[in-house]
């Protein structure tokens, strides 16, 4: 069964001019939502999405309209062009574009660059806009080009000049004196895609066969889950999660089923049955090891390894190659770039590894080893390791002794994340008096 198709009128917005290096990145911005209509008049503009944005599909979907209304549009899988130049459209054709470079019109190119799983260095993406820049060299100044990317990916890249050398315009002029690069070139354009609203959610819930939207909408602002539904690659799981149970139940049940329903995809039926628990299990260690290392960056097999990467292979010992592979194509980890992945959430990321670390305090030794990973003591007092402070509101709901220790340390640890609605009232009956006399004895 192919996929829904669902048409939002998505809103951007226009990063803050004359922000330093890659502050141009920031999330934050003064200015208003912009619509497709506002951005295309531009003849560079570079979109940034995270993972599961939806970039591609609205690229795509742009290119198709434009299309539609009379207009030369073309839509380009970056990866495709240092291979096959001629088989890299999807929207529109070779023959239309050979057509464009001896016409006097005008034409949108949208340079999708969101599979980078097939770009095996950063220069990779740079080869493809150099061959891209190469065919259209006539014909840049009719050339209205459009290039979505993640953060990481672009972020890779040497400089962002790239586009002024490769796909110059009169309209982009690098300022004097700054040659390398740090500063953003002058009429280059860049917007954030930003992430669904209420009314959005529930038109992709209704397009996804949710019956009832706005008790769905209801559920997810209660669960404290808006933060997902707004990334439309999430908003599926969400809706299948309710479809299925009719309800999202707490905090720890929705992201539980999340990861199981993402970590056995819904794919052809296939005699080989999924080992949920074993693809668990390695995930929840490949969490540890980056909640312990601090290093985001995971090396797929056949990846190239280097210091900020960990190698999936060290790691997880009881996958093969072949698994593995499979297991970080999955929809818990991003999509690959250069051969290396992260986890898509970071709430995911820590109750997996809170998994890991209940795993190991079924025995002494095991037990040891996180209570020392959780708590120290320092000038005389117990203390908790920050490292560790964002797994343990997911850490308590395993262990009564850990929940015990933590809770007396520091009350505020289990309402600041995790599932407190998993505790038992008792628990949190304590827990809230506690914080209510520490908020007394400080205003007294």
């Amino acid at each position: 069964m192919s996929a829904k198709v669902v048409t939002l009128l998505r809103r951007f917005v226009q990063s803050k001019p004359g922000l330093e290096q890659w502050a141009f990145l920031d999330r934050s911005s003064d200015t208003k939502p912009l619509r497709w209509h506002d951005i295309i008049g531009g003849y560079r503009t570079l979109v940034l999405a995270q993972p599961g944005a939806g970039k591609t599909f609205e690229a795509k979907a742009q290119a198709t309209s434009l299309c539609e209304q009379g207009k030369l549009a073309f839509f380009i899988r970056l990866e495709f062009l240092r291979n096959d130049f001629e088989q890299a459209f999807e929207v529109g054709t070779a023959e239309q574009f050979a057509d464009w470079l001896t016409s006097e019109k005008e034409a949108w190119f949208f340079l999708d660059s969101v599979d980078e799983a097939q770009l095996d260095a950063p220069n990779a993406l740079e080869d493809a806009l150099r061959i891209f820049g190469r065919r259209i060299w006539q014909s840049l100044e009719r050339a209205h080009i459009c290039i979505t990317s993640r953060d990481d990916a672009w972020q890779a890249l040497p400089a962002r000049r790239l586009v002024y050398e490769y796909l110059p315009h009169g309209s982009i002029q690098l300022e004097e004196g700054n040659k390398d690069g740090h500063r953003p070139a002058d009429g280059m354009q860049v917007f954030r895609l930003q992430g669904l609203n209420i009314d959005e959610i529930r038109m992709f819930a209704v397009h996804q066969g949710v019956p009832d939207d706005k008790a769905f909408v209801a559920e997810l602002k209660r669960r404290s889950l808006l933060a997902f539904a707004e990334n439309p690659f999430d908003l599926i799981a969400l809706t299948r999660v309710w479809t299925v149970d009719q309800t999202l139940g707490t905090r720890l049940d929705v992201l539980n089923r999340m990861i199981d329903l993402q970590l056995n995809p819904v794919r052809k039926p296939s005699l080989v049955k999924v080992d949920v628990a074993r693809r668990r299990t390695a995930a929840a260690r490949l969490a540890a090891a980056v909640t312990m290392t601090g290093k985001t960056k995971i090396c797929c097999p056949g990846g190239t390894m280097s210091d900020e990467r960990i190698d999936c292979r060290d790691v997880v010992r009881n996958l093969d190659e072949v698994e593995l592979a499979t297991l970080l194509d999955l929809g818990i980890f991003d999509d690959k770039v250069y051969g290396a992945v992260r986890f898509r959430h970071r709430e995911v990321r820590e109750l997996l590894t809170a998994e890991w670390a209940a795993s190991l305090l079924g025995s002494a030794a095991g037990r040891q080893i996180i209570e020392d990973l959780s708590i120290r003591e320092r000038y005389g007092e117990r203390v908790l390791v920050p490292r560790m402070r964002p797994i343990l509101p997911w850490l308590i709901l395993h262990d009564e002794r850990i929940r015990d220790q933590v809770m007396e340390i520091d009350p505020t640890v289990a309402p600041a994340g995790g599932d407190p609605a998993k505790l038992p009232l008792s628990v949190r009956q304590d827990m809230l008096q506690s914080i209510v006399d520490d908020i007394a004895e400080r205003f007294t």
